[in-house]
C-alpha cells in the first residue's frame, strides 16, 4: 500500500447534488458555516458573510432567514449575531473541534490549498472505518481528505506506522487521542465543508448539533 492509496481523490472537484441543492445555491454546510462564522467573529453583516463564507449575498439572505426562525441568529443594527441558543450550541460545538483553518503544509501534494481543524471528542468505533468519513468529504467535491490521529509522540494515520504527519504539530495544538481532519479542493468553501461532513460523521453530539442548526 502506498499513502497515495490512503488517499481519496476527486479530480472534477464537484460532489453530488440533488435538483434542490442547485436551485437553492446553498447547501446545510454552508448554512453550517455562516453559524460558525458568527460565533467565532461575533457581529457580521451580511456582506462580510458572503464574503467570508464565498456564498452569494442573496444566499446568506436566504440562511439568516432560516437560522433567525430557529432562534440561533438575530439581525440587529448593522450585523447579525447568535441569540444565546446560538451562543450555548457554538459552546458545545467549541469543545468537539478547533475552528478550521489553512494549513501551510502540503499534506496531499496536490497543489490545492489544504485545511484543517482538531477533533476533540468523538465516537472511538468511528476510527476503524474512517473511509466512510473521506466518502463525506468527497461527496462535497473536495479533492482529497483525510484523518489523522496524535499518538503519545507522532502524528499519524491510525493504524498505520509507515509514515508520520510530524509537521503538523507547529500548526496544531494537540493531545493525545486528538484527530487532525484535513480536506483540499479548488475553493476553500468546499474544504471547509467536506471537513464539517467529515466532522459530523465522527462525533454523534456534533451531528445532532448540526441537524438542529441546519437541516432543510
Amino acid at each position: 500500500m502506498t499513502l497515495n492509496e490512503l488517499f481519496i481523490f476527486r479530480g472534477d472537484g464537484y460532489g453530488v447534488k440533488s435538483a434542490l441543492d442547485t436551485q437553492r445555491k446553498f447547501c446545510e454546510y454552508d448554512i453550517f458555516r455562516v453559524f460558525l462564522r458568527l460565533g467565532e467573529k461575533g457581529k457580521l453583516d451580511r456582506k462580510t458573510l458572503a464574503r467570508i463564507c464565498d456564498i452569494g449575498e442573496g444566499s446568506v439572505r436566504t440562511i439568516l432567514k432560516i437560522l433567525e426562525k430557529r432562534k440561533i441568529v438575530e439581525k440587529r443594527r448593522k450585523g447579525n449575531v447568535l441569540r444565546e441558543k446560538g451562543k450555548a450550541y457554538f459552546q458545545r460545538v467549541a469543545t468537539i473541534m478547533s475552528p478550521i483553518k489553512r494549513v501551510k503544509y502540503d499534506v496531499f501534494k496536490d497543489n490545492l490549498p489544504c485545511l484543517g481543524c482538531v477533533v476533540r471528542r468523538y465516537e472511538k468505533d468511528k476510527i476503524a472505518s474512517l473511509y466512510k468519513a473521506r466518502d463525506y468529504a468527497i461527496r462535497t467535491g473536495c479533492n482529497s481528505a483525510m484523518v489523522l490521529i496524535r499518538t503519545r509522540e507522532h502524528i499519524r494515520i491510525p493504524y498505520v506506522r509507515k509514515w508520520d504527519f510530524d509537521e503538523l504539530k507547529e500548526e496544531f495544538e494537540t493531545k493525545r487521542g486528538d484527530l487532525i481532519v484535513l480536506a483540499s479542493a479548488e475553493k476553500t468553501r468546499i474544504s471547509e465543508n467536506g471537513i464539517i461532513a467529515i466532522c459530523t460523521y465522527l462525533s454523534d453530539e456534533l451531528n445532532k448539533i448540526f441537524e438542529r442548526i441546519c437541516k432543510l
